[in-house]
């Protein structure tokens, strides 16, 4: 985080605080340990890379061998090394160690090597991709949290001000009751609604609260849930371009699944092709009849030899197809996820854009009956100083009023949020901080 941020968010339990969409993303990009998670799948990712390109390399060993052999055979103690199949059996009673440095290389295995690196390839992307899946998963996660503490804090407030006037026409309703003017029944469902109101007032402090909270636990920072105002989301809303879903990280990491799985299919065909090696190998040998020690000094250069290998497997108890029919079924099912995945991406942005239009409709009919309303309170003020209506009646249009201002308040939020989340949910992979 850098220095401004960490000031004004360790200032913020001091003084009162505007806190915006924009600061708050920043913050959670910058700390979240679920975005260094996946950061670190990539490092491991890569680190594997990097293994399988030492298959490409030769392979070069020492190995040491240090025995003691003891005939049991006395009569076969003058005869020299009696060998029996690929097994050699001294008749002698011997101190003996062996030096080899062996040397191996695979020459040709029909590209299968190569596929192995390519898939490699491939999980590093896939990783990369992750990352930036993630990041657009915490920031949608971020902007609901922010939208419903903003929807919360509204409340509270216009609620707020409607339970002073609510509290003025129950005490109204009281007079005109204790004057014959009005109902008991009248009286009591103002009663109701007061208590109702205050109920609805605790309950959107209690949201907003858990909100906020969730917006630190989120953004790794400390708002205070007294003394915060969350700015609104207008200014961060870009234009409402959509793009194709073949532009989006999650489409583009679908295609690299399908890639890689075609790669493991050629790599499994081609593994049942011979592999193709060359060795080499330098022996240093010494033996001594009694003393261990002197077989170390009689260690001699004893012989090399280099040799052309060929191992071609036939028959692995029908591995090879039941292998090959699970990776078939695993490619159809990531081609069947893929239009499944862009099937509701489709539908999802198309209802978004159908929902920011509908909100479009709400507000403008909103801001139209606030107006008519605001016109009614100042027409029933006047017709009050005339004596023409009762205060009454002036209570209850200025209640109309606040309904109407958070009805608009609400549509005017929730339109910001569609449109940010739109913009979210179409973000490109080149557009991700850890891109």
């Amino acid at each position: 985080m850098n220095r401004y941020l960490f000031l004004v968010f360790t200032a913020l339990p001091l003084v009162a605080a505007q806190i915006s969409f924009g600061e708050l993303k920043t913050a959670a990009l910058e700390n979240s340990h679920r975005l260094q998670i996946r950061a670190i799948d990539t490092k491991i990712e890569q680190s594997r890379l990097e293994s399988v390109y030492s298959t490409l390399y030769p392979q070069l060993s020492l190995g040491y061998n240090g025995e003691y052999s003891k005939s049991l055979d006395s009569a076969s103690a003058a005869s020299g090394n009696i060998a029996v199949g690929d097994m050699t059996i001294s008749p002698n009673t011997l101190y003996k160690n062996s030096l080899a440095l062996r040397l191996n290389y695979e020459l040709y295995r029909f590209g299968a090597t190569l596929k192995q690196i390519e898939i490699s390839k491939k999980e590093v992307a896939l990783k990369h991709l992750e990352e930036c899946n993630e990041e657009v998963k915490l920031v949608s996660e971020l902007l609901d949290y922010y939208v419903r503490a903003q929807k919360a804090d509204s409340e509270n407030r216009h609620k707020t001000r409607m339970h002073l006037l609510r509290k003025e026409l129950y005490g109204l309703k009281q007079r005109l009751y204790a004057a014959g003017k009005e109902s008991r029944v009248s009286v009591g469902d103002e009663a109701i609604r007061l208590i109702d109101l205050e109920r609805e007032i605790e309950k959107s402090k209690m949201t907003y609260e858990e909100n906020v909270i969730a917006l630190n636990k989120l953004a790794y920072t400390e708002l205070d849930t007294e003394n915060t105002q969350l700015l609104p989301l207008e200014a961060l809303v870009g234009s409402n371009e959509t793009i194709s879903y073949d532009h989006v990280p999650q489409a583009r990491q679908y295609r690299e699944k399908i890639f890689q799985k075609n790669a493991e299919i050629t790599m499994l065909q081609r593994s049942q092709m011979p592999t193709v090696s060359l060795y080499s190998n330098y022996y240093l040998y010494g033996y001594d009849i009694s003393s261990v020690p002197d077989t170390f000094n009689a260690t001699r250069p004893n012989s090399w030899n280099a040799g052309l290998s060929i191992r071609w497997s036939l028959f692995e108890g029908f591995k090879y197809n039941n292998e090959s029919a699970r990776l078939r079924y695993e490619l159809q099912r990531l081609e069947e996820a893929y239009a499944l995945a862009k099937r509701d991406f489709d539908y999802e942005t198309r209802t978004k854009q159908q929902h920011l239009e509908r909100l479009d409709m709400l507000k403008q009919n909103e801001t139209d009956a606030l107006r008519e309303t605001r016109s009614k309170i100042v027409m029933t003020q006047r017709l009050r100083a005339q004596g023409e209506a009762d205060a009454v009646s002036e209570v209850s249009v200025k209640l109309e009023g606040l309904e109407r201002e958070l009805a608009l308040e609400i549509e005017t939020l929730q339109h910001a949020y569609e449109a940010e989340s739109l913009k979210i949910q179409h973000t490109r992979e080149e557009q991700c901080t850890r891109h």
